[in-house]
């Protein structure tokens, strides 16, 4: 009953907030995008909890996402028409050609989900760190317990709880209503991800080539695995592709409702994994190149409003966290390498071994050779700029994790760049929409 209640507030948060955006006007990007936003404001709630000193229990979990739910649908007349609309309004039609996709989608999620609600979490670093702190805070009612003052403990504890407190704060939140082993949200967030990601494509691709690539997609083993295995890295991608393509879409169309959304979950991104902050610079500064010849000196604020909802969730962590909270703060200085950077024997070692697991067959299958194959038809058939726009996007990631590798120790490419893969996956099956040979040959899909 409790977790009912816990995923009813979650989505009319996450509702509260999509329902203002009118650029999503389909039921399965409503309700996915609900929950999944509903997600991310659900943790910032209990990080306030942990701010205010107040202890963390089912009772003051469940409260605080009361509030928040009531504080953004603070017009509860508009929030039951809203609801209504969002049934009556909305014709969903399934085509037969779509129930062989569909069918096999399914078949795949519903496994990944039963996996998260009956096995225990079981990867070391959720093991000794994410799950490990969430069970303590809520025995102990706060997330500073007392594993970070042990002397003895602190060698042995994961890293993942310094620089990813999404995926602590929702195993907190999903524990404290009574789930056994909390992660079923992972579950709820790979479901949603793909019922977005679906419907997405299929406002611009027939759905029979949406329903290949979401299947192609699923069937990468190491992606798949990740969709239930406790871990930050598929929480992140989940994020930052659902981003990238509204930043994508705001390229395009130029409307700030894309820009809004695209600044949100590039927030949520940043709030999973610290790292992505250094990408989602990146990404803005390109942006602002790229909007500079249109809107001049008005894309400065734009860029700024786009990095700085990302800074704003990387500081609420990194900074205030850290420096006012936690008993231990991690050393930043001592993690970035200034020295001997960009030899040939460092680069050429990060750049193969970045090649090796990107292009691993043994870990993403064919799906990533699929993808490629797909842009590079598009291209040559198309011959349309978009296409090297869109394979601008995957390069730019690279060359982030390529700087990245070379200056922080922390990271390395076999478990850090290895599961950084799943953005590249995530964000050229979307991206995948977006390529003009296919949006010519194929009709429109205009129900999902």
């Amino acid at each position: 009953m409790l977790f009912i209640c816990i995923l009813v507030l979650q989505f009319l948060a996450g509702f509260g907030i999509v329902d203002r955006f009118s650029v999503i006007t389909r039921l399965a990007q409503k309700i996915s995008l609900s929950i999944l936003i509903g997600f991310f404001l659900s943790t910032l709630a209990v990080y306030v909890l942990e701010i205010l000193h107040l202890p963390i229990s089912a009772f003051s979990v469940m409260t605080g996402n009361a509030l928040l739910a009531a504080a953004i649908n603070y017009n509860p007349a508009k929030l039951i028409k809203s609801l209504k609309l969002l049934v009556i309004q909305e014709n969903v039609s399934i085509k037969i050609y779509e129930i062989i996709f569909l069918t096999a989608i399914a078949y795949l999620l519903f496994f990944s989900f039963w996996r998260t609600y009956s096995i225990p979490v079981t990867p070391y670093d959720s093991i000794v760190g994410i799950d490990l702190v969430a069970r303590r805070a809520l025995k102990e009612g706060h997330i500073v317990s007392s594993l970070f003052f042990r002397e003895d403990f602190r060698p042995y504890l994961s890293t993942q709880p310094y620089y990813a407190p999404f995926t602590m704060l929702m195993q907190i939140i999903y524990r404290s209503v009574g789930l056994p082993f909390g992660q079923v949200w992972l579950g709820l967030l790979t479901v949603c991800f793909f019922v977005f990601a679906y419907s997405k494509m299929c406002e611009k691709v027939h759905p029979i080539i949406a329903g290949f690539c979401i299947l192609l997609l699923l069937c990468a083993p190491e992606l798949y695995a990740y969709t239930f295995l406790l871990q930050t890295d598929f929480s992140n991608a989940v994020f930052f592709a659902i981003g990238m393509i509204f930043t994508v879409n705001f390229l395009r169309s130029g409307n700030l409702q894309h820009f809004t959304l695209a600044a949100i979950f590039m927030s949520a991104a940043c709030w999973t994994r610290t790292e992505t902050i250094i990408i989602v610079a990146a990404i803005t500064l390109v942006l602002a190149v790229l909007l500079y010849s249109e809107m001049k000196f008005r894309v400065i604020k734009l860029a700024s409003i786009y990095l700085a909802a990302s800074a704003a969730s990387t500081f609420l962590w990194n900074v205030i966290f850290f420096k006012f909270y936690f008993p231990v703060t991690p050393q930043v200085r001592e993690q970035i390498i200034w020295k001997g950077l960009y030899s040939y024997e460092k680069t050429s070692m990060i750049f193969n071994g970045m090649n090796f697991f990107l292009f691993s067959m043994d870990y993403w299958g064919c799906t990533l050779y699929l993808f490629i194959l797909l842009w590079l038809i598009n291209f040559f058939i198309s011959r349309n700029g978009k296409a090297w726009a869109n394979l601008g996007w995957p390069l730019l990631i690279y060359i982030c994790f390529f700087i990245m590798l070379h200056h922080f120790s922390l990271m390395n490419i076999e478990y850090t760049f290895r599961r950084g893969v799943m953005k590249f996956l995530l964000v050229m099956c979307l991206l995948t929409s977006e390529f003009p040979i296919l949006n010519k040959h194929f009709t429109f899909s205009k129900q999902s």
